[in-house]
């Protein structure tokens, strides 16, 4: 999706009815990242297992019919040296319109969507694949997927999402001088307005978002609008 000219560029929603998380992000330059069985996909983490059963070791049950392959449904923390407490993901999206994601990252549009430029850092974000099912791996030490392999797939109920995911090991990650502006939802109350001014950087600009009526998304308002609506800061 992005190539080797195009600037990666994702967003962070968040509500601003707990602000320990933008602090961590204006303040701090952050990101969290929560433990993948913290998120709000019930089928995070969990795959179909493919098990193969070798000729030799059917022959010793000649009064059943054991399949050449049978499937289970485990969960990343079955595979190998895999550990549930070290793995850690921070979701964004690539998506500044979607509706759904205002509505439900970030207080129905009474929150922020934060734009983080990532270009250089392509290595440590994974792109999320959707599907119809659950994805299938094979399950020995040789064929069993990776944390990261599961991890980026979900089903399609979340493609609206276009999800991007950090994943690792540490609680938070360093986004240092890559945070490129702000945006506030429609709703957004004039108080969180103006802690949004006093906690950001002078650089970084607050841009205000409206909804699109014709195209039924959000979109930025024209300059001329963002100016009017600055003097209330």
């Amino acid at each position: 999706m992005f190539g080797a000219d195009k600037q990666m560029i994702l967003y962070k929603y968040r509500s601003l009815q707990n602000l320990n998380r933008v602090i961590d992000i204006l303040h701090y330059s952050q990101l969290h990242c929560a433990r993948y069985l913290d998120l709000n996909d019930p089928f995070e983490g969990i795959f179909s297992a493919a098990i193969h059963i070798p000729p030799h070791e059917r022959v010793k049950f000649p009064f059943f019919l054991l399949p050449e392959t049978y499937t289970l449904t485990k969960s990343i923390d079955d595979l190998f040296l895999s550990s549930k407490d070290s793995v850690r993901i921070c979701s964004l999206s690539s998506s500044l319109s979607e509706v759904r994601l205002w509505s439900h990252y970030a207080d129905g549009n009474r929150g922020i969507a934060l734009e983080i430029d990532f270009s250089g850092m392509e290595d440590s974000i994974h792109e999320v694949k959707y599907s119809e099912e659950l994805p299938s791996y094979g399950y020995t030490i040789l064929t069993a997927p990776s944390a990261i392999e599961v991890l980026t797939h979900k089903t399609t109920h979340w493609s609206y999402e276009s999800e991007f995911r950090i994943i690792n090991g540490e609680e938070y990650f360093d986004i240092k001088d890559r945070l490129k502006a702000i945006y506030v939802g429609s709703r957004i109350k004039d108080i969180h307005l103006a802690l949004l001014d006093k906690m950001k950087r002078s650089d970084i600009p607050i841009i205000h978002t409206e909804i699109d009526p014709k195209k039924v998304e959000i979109r930025a308002k024209k300059s001329t609008e963002q100016g009017n609506a600055a003097d209330r800061l």
